[in-house]
């Protein structure tokens, strides 16, 4: 191969990463937001790519930093739905709802934080949560 068309080669791969950690910010967002309406969705979106992108089913090079930051996804959905049955628990008094709603709250503001780490190459974790994967 020339230069020319190992550069080439170059180029498509980082734009390719690239496409693929943006995908992996959306996921940090759209996760969280989703919570509240499905936390089922919220758990399958990033357990999904990251089993995706973690094995051998996906054509393109293995991306162990955005790999990281949906293992840190996925972690703090899992631990948002045990935090869930807790605040379910505690409803029955009535501050349950008032604990869930600054908990989801928190994991909003935290998966923020996650998106603006992952796009400028940062790793993160998320505070609070437990290391499932």
């Amino acid at each position: 191969m020339s230069k020319g068309s190992l550069k080439q080669i170059s180029t498509i791969d980082e734009a390719n990463t690239s496409k693929r950690r943006d995908l992996g910010a959306l996921v940090h967002i759209i996760s969280a937001i989703l919570i509240p309406f499905s936390l089922g969705l919220s758990i399958l979106i990033p357990a999904f790519l990251y089993v995706f992108n973690n094995y051998e089913y996906s054509a393109s090079p293995r991306d162990d930093f955005l790999i990281s930051h949906l293992r840190e996804a996925l972690n703090a959905n899992v631990t948002f739905l045990f935090a869930a049955i807790v605040h379910g628990i505690l409803s029955i008094i009535l501050i349950g709802i008032v604990t869930g709603l600054i908990h989801w709250l928190a994991l909003v503001a935290w998966s923020f934080s996650a998106q603006k780490a992952l796009k400028s190459g940062e790793s993160y974790r998320y505070p609070l949560t437990l290391r499932i994967f």
